[in-house]
């Protein structure tokens, strides 16, 4: 992972840091749904008190593209912008970030957070729909989880959240573990059809017992 994100820093002209610094990655359209009235809320305090790189890739609200421009103007060696679709970059990000955000006010399903922890690029999402259903919250008691999971839709629990993962990156055997359970999550097809078979199975039982 450490050339992959040499290649994605390189690819947005940000300096290249050999896992130094915290790479957050953002894939998708640019609007309310997605959570952007609530990133750009904080992300640019965010940037003035603790450091990391941020890469947005996306299409949608001329004006949240507006104010991505006018943030890597401002931080242009730690803001990487990208506004058309390309197919090749999605996979990049997943391949060389350290953690991809999902910050969605709504969210019935979601496919990037399961691709990206593929890859070992951990999610930052808000508690709802797929996201709620495909992330488990990280807690260091038991050391368990696949990602950072927040509960309200504002920008005081969004910059937590992204906090709470850069804390935990700068541990590197402990964020290590977080990225092999990550990996090793299963959303296969395979998968869901034994589920289905599970509640299938379960309901003939009900149907007979209560017979």
């Amino acid at each position: 992972r450490a050339e992959n994100q040499a290649a994605l820093q390189k690819q947005f002209g940000l300096p290249t840091t050999a896992g130094d610094v915290f790479v957050v990655g953002m894939v998708g359209r640019m609007d309310e749904q997605k959570g952007f009235d609530i990133l750009t809320q904080m992300l640019g305090p965010l940037m003035e008190n603790i450091n990391f790189q941020f890469i947005i890739i996306g299409e949608g609200n001329p004006s949240y593209r507006a104010y991505f421009e006018d943030l890597k103007l401002k931080y242009p060696d730690r803001v990487g912008t990208h506004f058309s679709f390309d197919p090749r970059l999605p996979r990049l990000v997943f391949g060389g970030a350290d953690a991809v955000l999902i910050p969605s006010r709504f969210e019935p399903s979601g496919l990037v957070q399961m691709e990206a922890m593929r890859y070992g690029c951990i999610p930052i999402v808000r508690k709802v729909g797929g996201l709620a259903d495909s992330v488990d919250d990280f807690t260091p008691e038991k050391e368990d989880g696949t990602g950072f999971v927040f509960e309200k839709y504002d920008a005081f629990s969004l910059t937590i959240a992204i906090i709470r993962a850069s804390e935990l990156y700068r541990q590197k055997k402990e964020w290590e573990k977080l990225m092999k359970r990550a990996m090793a999550k299963d959303f296969s097809w395979e998968k869901s059809a034994q589920e289905y078979v599970k509640l299938f199975e379960m309901a003939q039982r009900f149907h007979k017992e209560s017979q």
